[in-house]
């Protein structure tokens, strides 16, 4: 009857238990995966039909980004840069204030509390790698 309970009560407390976080540095996305490269994608605008977006992440972390607000700038913003990896090596932090969050074959913008967008559009949020463009840096 002991084991039993005993049982119980680590089943118990062993559901109660949070899914571990990759915080091992050396298989983080800066580490395991070819991050450099181009990628695109159309984020959501209010104001505009989207905002086209492109951006070069090269060796050791430096960036260009190029933005087009579609429908009603005919100016399109370009610049470069810096960014940095957070403590995961997950997560990249643009010196212009931008999050994103890194996967082998694209990015998802993040919101500024590290946290992915939701709602109907969060999908939109990405950019994807463009195979073939950008890898001359590496």
């Amino acid at each position: 009857m002991k084991k039993a309970w005993l049982f119980l009560l680590l089943t118990l407390l062993g559901c109660d238990q949070k899914a571990p976080i990759n915080d091992d540095i050396a298989t983080s996305s800066m580490n395991t995966i070819q991050w450099p490269g181009v990628y695109h994608g159309i984020f959501p605008c209010p104001s505009c039909e989207g905002m086209d977006t492109t951006i070069e992440l090269f060796r050791p972390n430096n960036y260009i980004i190029h933005t087009v607000r579609l429908g009603s700038d005919p100016n399109p913003y370009r610049g470069s840069g810096t960014f940095k990896w957070d403590e995961t090596g997950n997560i990249i932090i643009l010196d212009r204030g931008h999050i994103y969050q890194v996967y082998p074959d694209h990015l998802y913008l993040l919101d500024i509390t590290f946290k992915r967008i939701k709602g109907p559009d969060a999908e939109r949020y990405r950019v994807d790698k463009i195979k073939g463009l950008g890898q001359s840096r590496d």
